[in-house]
């Protein structure tokens, strides 16, 4: 069971799955284990090209909270918009708190729901959508309406329903899009892959938008829309809105909205608010995910988040520009080519489940699961016992064969886990080997940096670490026998 024959029968493929887009970037691998009135509007334009790399640049919220109350937007008084460390915003809870209590309602009026506005708009984006459908992004057709409604409002200035809270909004982001050449550079292949997907779908996204210029629907507009105000549309929309699943399970409604003052929510795993909508809701409501304590005399107070999604570090900067280095999991990079039903029951779809633990290296449960599966179909009895063992929960026979098996499973991830780590080191020397390079010229490079330290930390000093005390356990073992 140890020979290389044996362990080359894992394919690792370069995947990216967007939280918008579900795609794949395939490289097959021999390792084992892959947006007013004139003034204004031409202030906003220039702070948007002008803009450093810092996303609070020009940010204007003083007028976020009386927009919000002339909006009907109900703000729990227990709650309040916060600076953070960087510049940047966030809600803060001042109070203590119960579960499921509502600190924040948004009425759906002010929602900009990418459903509706292609319902509104379909006698002049259709063409538009169709292009996009057929560049083979039919999944971010609505994302592009989001973009669109971005900047009709943005140029409509004050006479838009929505601009205290574009004037609220980031002006320039560290998003993939954003990233020059060196940068780029820098980034794992993981991250690469969507960097690169996201500047594609930019590029679809401003020749789609180039055939709803040409409409009535922009026909009295005297905006210019330049590539830097497009990508600064587009950022907007990829940061700060989401899909989810409602609740009902009657409706099976998964689209891109954006929730004016909901965006204010930062990211953290896991969240303590989460997301209550539905299509019969009059609002989206943001809730407490638990019961929430402060010693309230003593001025204590508790950041709020949402989730961004689970374990893809990846994502994160290329999508959303930032570097969460407090995430519980993240994903092990470890995909399967043309899995079978067996390999997909035992979960090797599930980015939720094949993930390592970033405080101890802890590798879980289906990864082992998977990779041993795939080493026995070079025994095929014992491959079809282990998988009825799964089925039936029958943990303790599954725990027979990890355990029989623990060397060649050991020896087979860390091939993978090994040349993930060698992989990361190069890109950190890379950087290093930049010296004091100027900053102003090439803003994102700590962030990429500090994302490539934090995995290179959890890939090599804690899973490699702790795949290689399992695996001379087992040498030790069976030289003993």
């Amino acid at each position: 069971m140890g020979s290389n024959n044996q362990r080359s029968a894992i394919l690792i493929l370069l995947h990216c799955l967007v939280a918008k887009v579900t795609t794949a970037f395939v490289l097959q691998s021999t390792l084992m284990a892959g947006k007013f009135h004139q003034g204004h509007r031409d202030l906003l334009k220039e702070n948007i090209l002008n803009a450093s790399s810092d996303v609070t640049d020009q940010r204007d919220i003083s007028l976020l909270e009386e927009w919000a109350n002339n909006n009907d937007i109900t703000v729990s008084p227990a709650i309040s918009l916060s600076a953070e460390s960087g510049g940047n915003f966030g809600i803060t809870l001042q109070k203590s708190s119960k579960e499921l209590q509502t600190v924040l309602s948004v009425p759906k009026k002010v929602v900009l729901d990418s459903e509706y506005i292609r319902r509104e708009w379909i006698d002049y984006v259709t063409p538009a959508m169709e292009f996009i459908e057929r560049s083979g992004l039919n999944d971010s057709a609505l994302n592009f309406l989001l973009m669109a409604k971005i900047l009709k409002e943005y140029s409509l200035g004050e006479e838009s329903r929505w601009y205290s809270w574009i004037s609220s909004l980031p002006e320039t982001f560290d998003t993939g899009v954003c990233m020059n050449e060196v940068e780029m550079d820098c980034l794992p292949p993981f991250a690469l892959a969507i960097a690169n997907f996201e500047d594609q779908q930019l590029e679809i996204f401003r020749q789609a938008f180039e055939m709803v210029k040409k409409t009535d629907l922009f026909s009295d507009c005297d905006t210019v829309f330049d590539d830097k105000t497009t990508k600064w549309a587009f950022n907007v929309v990829t940061t700060r809105s989401w899909r989810y699943q409602q609740d009902d399970n009657d409706n099976d409604m998964i689209r891109p909205i954006m929730v004016p003052f909901g965006d204010m929510f930062n990211h953290k795993e896991p969240p303590n608010v989460v997301v209550r909508d539905a299509d019969n809701f009059d609002a989206v409501e943001f809730v407490l995910a638990k019961d929430v304590e402060l010693d309230e005399s003593k001025g204590e107070e508790c950041d709020l988040f949402l989730s961004y999604g689970l374990t893809n570090p990846h994502r994160f900067l290329g999508v959303f520009g930032f570097v969460d280095e407090t995430m519980p999991e993240v994903f092990c990079q470890v995909l399967f080519n043309n899995p079978t039903p067996e390999l997909i029951r035992l979960g090797c779809n599930d980015r939720s489940k094949m993930v390592y633990r970033t405080t101890d290296g802890g590798i879980s449960t289906a990864v082992w699961d998977c990779i041993l599966h795939t080493l026995l179909a070079q025994v095929p009895f014992e491959q079809d016992e282990f998988y009825t063992a799964h089925i039936e929960k029958d943990i303790a026979k599954k725990a027979e064969f990890h355990t029989k098996y623990a060397l060649e499973e050991s020896l087979t991830l860390r091939n993978h886990v090994e040349g993930t780590a060698n992989e990361l080191k190069e890109l950190l020397d890379k950087i290093d080997a930049l010296g004091d390079y100027d900053k102003d010229e090439h803003p994102r490079l700590e962030l990429i940096k500090r994302h490539n330290e934090f995995l290179y930390r959890v890939f090599h000093d804690l899973v490699l670490a702790r795949i290689d005390q399992r695996a001379q356990i087992e040498v030790i073992k069976r030289r003993g026998q």
